[in-house]
């Protein structure tokens, strides 16, 4: 899926200021260790911090499809601990590769003599890495915990009211485009093209299947504007174009993943789930 260039530098720019931020720390801290000058410093700083963006990227891939939050506390610890020891080698791997790429061999003795702070350090950044991505996993589980517990009137007067036939009055209201304002340039997407809408902040993501737009706007405005028989809000998160579904699955005990034809998967919620098979006549 092809996303806007404006999309992509707001959705990197924490990751961006993170990795400088961490080149520009170890630089400091290492350059007084060693007798080059700065600049190698700095570079090899760098690399090492794409390569930790990278390593905590897969870890926040790993973690979550293997379900350790679900796992008992011994067990937890074994895994999270065998793939701490795992993060370490490779980063300490990673550092005599970075060693290497950047410094003479004659300055590379100078390095070797920094291997334990290098693996304290990536000790303690795995740690981090893992207490983040797990407190998201638990998150997560709270919020769906949240959705099975929602007011079931609530929940049944929606249902009602998406599942009630769509008369003409109701398609002269519903919308049939939405304009995004990319730099210089407004785009207009027609309400049929939207694969889904996502939650993000105090704006809305606007996926098609060639891109994804953002806008602010509140999902609240897209759940009532457009059409109730093409679109329901599956989660709090996520509204769906049903046309767009290419298959449903048990993802947890109470929650549901869509496959959708542009390849994305989302999260359905229980009481999204019950929207959404109203609408399918499940």
């Amino acid at each position: 899926m092809k996303t806007s260039l404006t999309y992509i530098s707001l959705r990197l720019l924490p990751t961006i200021t993170l990795v400088m931020f961490y080149a520009l720390m170890q630089a400091l801290a290492l350059f007084p260790l060693v007798s080059f000058s700065f600049g190698p410093v700095f570079l090899k700083s760098f690399i090492d911090a794409l390569a930790l963006a990278g390593m905590g990227w897969l870890l926040s891939i790993v973690v979550p499809s293997s379900n350790y939050v679900r796992l008992g506390v011994y067990q937890r610890f074994i895994n999270y601990l065998a793939i701490g020891i795992l993060f370490v080698i490779v980063w300490v791997l990673t550092e005599f590769l970075t060693s290497h790429l950047v410094f003479k061999r004659e300055q590379i003795a100078e390095i070797k003599i920094l291997i334990p702070a290098v693996v304290f350090i990536g000790a303690l950044l795995y740690v981090i890495f893992a207490l983040l991505i797990h407190m998201q996993i638990v998150n997560r589980k709270v919020e769906s915990e949240e959705d099975a517990d929602m007011d079931e009137g609530e929940i049944s007067g929606e249902t009602a009211a998406m599942s009630l036939p769509v008369n003409d009055h109701a398609l002269e209201v519903d919308l049939e485009r939405v304009a995004v304002k990319v730099g210089q340039k407004i785009h207009v997407i027609l309400v049929p093209d939207i694969v889904y809408i996502q939650s993000d902040g105090d704006y809305v993501q606007i996926v098609t299947e060639q891109h994804a737009y953002l806008k602010e706007e509140t999902m609240k405005y897209f759940e009532t504007s457009l059409p109730r028989a093409q679109f329901v809000r599956v989660h709090r998160s996520y509204i769906v174009n049903v046309e767009k579904i290419l298959r449903i699955e048990l993802y947890e005990k109470q929650s549901q993943i869509l496959t959708l034809k542009n390849g994305d998967k989302i999260r359905a919620s229980v009481s999204g789930y019950k929207a959404l098979r109203s609408i399918l006549n499940l």
